[in-house]
C-alpha cells in the first residue's frame, strides 16, 4: 500500500517514508455527530517534514464548505484526489475530523474495500496557520480489540494491519487511552507570496 494518505501517520510523517505494509483503522460509524464546517480551515495546508526540502509533498486543500482535496507529489508529478466531505465535531477538549474511509483507501492506492459508511477519523487542532493531526494508533487499537477492550475486527496479513471498530457509535470511544498516537503530524497553511 502506498502510505501517502492524508490521515495516516505513516503518510504524514510523511509522504517521505514509503513502508511496505499498510496500517489503518476505520470506524463503522462516526462516534460523534458532525458539526458545522469551520471556515478557518479553508486554504492550502502543506505537510511538514523533518527535512524542510520535503515540506509540501502532501497538500490538503479545503474550501469554505469543508470539501477536501488531497494533492500528493509523486515521481510522475502531482496526483490530485476527487473532492470529499470533511466532517468536523468537538468532544470534550478535542476536535475531530473524518472522511469516508473508502476515499482514504483510494488515496493510499489500496485495493481492499471497507463497508460503505465506514469513516477514517483523526483528532485535530488548529493554531493560526498550523494544523496538527493525531492519527489512530493502529497497533494499539489492534491490541485493544484482541484484548477485548474495544469491539472490532483485526485483519493482519503479511505486513498489513487493518482494524475496524464496529461498536463506534459512542463518543466515549474517543476517550479510550492510547486511541491516538502521541506524535502528531503537522501542516502549515500556504500563504500567497508577496508581489
Amino acid at each position: 500500500m502506498n502510505t501517502r494518505s492524508p490521515f495516516r501517520h505513516a503518510l504524514l510523517a510523511a509522504a517521505t517514508l514509503l513502508l511496505a505494509g499498510c496500517q489503518m483503522t476505520t470506524f463503522a460509524t462516526a462516534p460523534i455527530a458532525a458539526g458545522d464546517c469551520d471556515p478557518g480551515l479553508a486554504g492550502r495546508w502543506l505537510s511538514m517534514d523533518e527535512d524542510p526540502a520535503k515540506n509540501g509533498e502532501v497538500v490538503l486543500v479545503l474550501d469554505d464548505a469543508c470539501q477536501l482535496v488531497m494533492e500528493a507529489t509523486q515521481n510522475d508529478g502531482v496526483r490530485r484526489s476527487e473532492p470529499t466531505a470533511l466532517q468536523l465535531s468537538q468532544h470534550g477538549l478535542y476536535r475531530y475530523a473524518w472522511v469516508d474511509a473508502r476515499w482514504a483507501l483510494a488515496q493510499a492506492d489500496e485495493a481492499r474495500t471497507v463497508p460503505e459508511g465506514d469513516v477514517y477519523l483523526v483528532r485535530i487542532a488548529r493554531d493560526g496557520d498550523r494544523l496538527t493531526l493525531w492519527t489512530v494508533d493502529d497497533k494499539g487499537v489492534a491490541h485493544a480489540i484482541i484484548d477485548g477492550q474495544l469491539t472490532g475486527e483485526v485483519v493482519a496479513k503479511d505486513r498489513d494491519l487493518v482494524n475496524r471498530l464496529t461498536d463506534a457509535s459512542e463518543a466515549a470511544l474517543l476517550d479510550h487511552p492510547g486511541l491516538f498516537k502521541a506524535e502528531p503530524v503537522g501542516f502549515l497553511r500556504q500563504r500567497d507570496e508577496p508581489e
